[in-house]
């Protein structure tokens, strides 16, 4: 191939991957999951004219937001409030390197809370403490990093950190993604994503959305050498199926085998068993 002959470059053909943990998987896989999870329970789905899409519950009250064409690195947006034409009382984000099963396994919880009515999607409207949330994190090993401003808590494997404000925060700033009261940091120092919550976000919400980002469960990309190139080295990729090179390998291996004459197991086959001893030679005539 030269450089100067651009129909000589074919491009590489990706293949389907498994990589292990879920959370070091990329961003840029199919979101619309996610979205068919609300779809599924009646909501709404409408565009704007730069292809963001929006999926608004029959009542009004909680709404989706996919954002690839936003102001900032924010992709998701899903909120809920008690009333359609008021401020939303919680607001849960996720940026555009979240994979995008971690987002389906919110909104899964989503839809189904709504089915349940606002108390189970809304909770009493007050701030949640995240006890519960935290408790189970360091049952489960994580640990309280003392090297952050406010109290953050740290996956055994480090690459993990969900940090809580415990300073006053206003609503509004909340509800305008200024400020958080939650933040998930995920990945290594080079492709961290973020994952954010309000302070009204349900307790049994937050838990869900703190299972979903912290979920090893494996999942399937299509790669090529340039992605896994870029997939954090900590993260496992294993093929799903052999490469073109392997499959030739075993084709090549299986002909030669094939083409290899039989020969009488007498002439090839090694045994340690004790052979006789030879017969003696006839004599030709000579005498001692």
């Amino acid at each position: 191939m030269t450089l100067d002959d651009p129909m000589s470059y074919t491009p590489e053909k990706p293949f389907e991957y498994r990589i292990i943990p879920r959370y070091l998987a990329n961003g840029d896989a199919n979101g619309s999951p996610a979205i068919q999870r609300l779809l599924d329970a009646g909501w709404a789905l409408s565009r704007d004219e730069l292809a963001n899409t929006f999926v608004t519950a029959p009542d009004l009250r909680a709404r989706l937001a996919f954002l690839p064409e936003g102001e900032d690195s924010t992709l998701w947006k899903i909120s809920a409030g008690s009333d359609a034409f008021a401020p939303p009382q919680w607001l849960v984000t996720f940026d555009n390197r979240t994979p995008p099963e971690v987002v389906e396994d919110f909104t899964a919880a989503l839809a189904a809370a709504y089915t349940q009515g606002p108390e189970a999607y809304l909770g009493d409207g007050g701030r949640t403490s995240g006890a519960a949330t935290t408790l189970r994190l360091l049952a489960d090993g994580w640990r309280l990093d003392p090297a952050t401003p406010f109290l953050s808590y740290q996956s055994p494997d480090r690459l993990i950190q969900l940090h809580r404000r415990d300073d006053p925060l206003r609503h509004e700033a909340e509800m305008a993604a200024d400020t958080e009261r939650w933040l998930f940091e995920v990945g290594p120092a080079r492709g961290i994503w973020y994952a954010t919550a309000s302070s009204r976000l349900p307790e049994h919400l937050l838990q869900t959305l703190t299972t979903a980002v912290t979920d090893p469960v494996p999942v399937h990309r299509y790669m090529r050498r340039v992605d896994l190139e870029h997939l954090p080295a900590v993260a496992t990729a294993t093929p799903t199926a052999p490469s073109p090179l392997e499959v030739a390998r075993v084709r090549a291996a299986t002909s030669r085998s094939l083409s290899v004459p039989r020969t009488a197991p007498s002439a090839l086959a090694y045994s340690t068993a004790t052979r006789p001893p030879a017969p003696p030679a006839a004599s030709a005539g000579r005498s001692r």
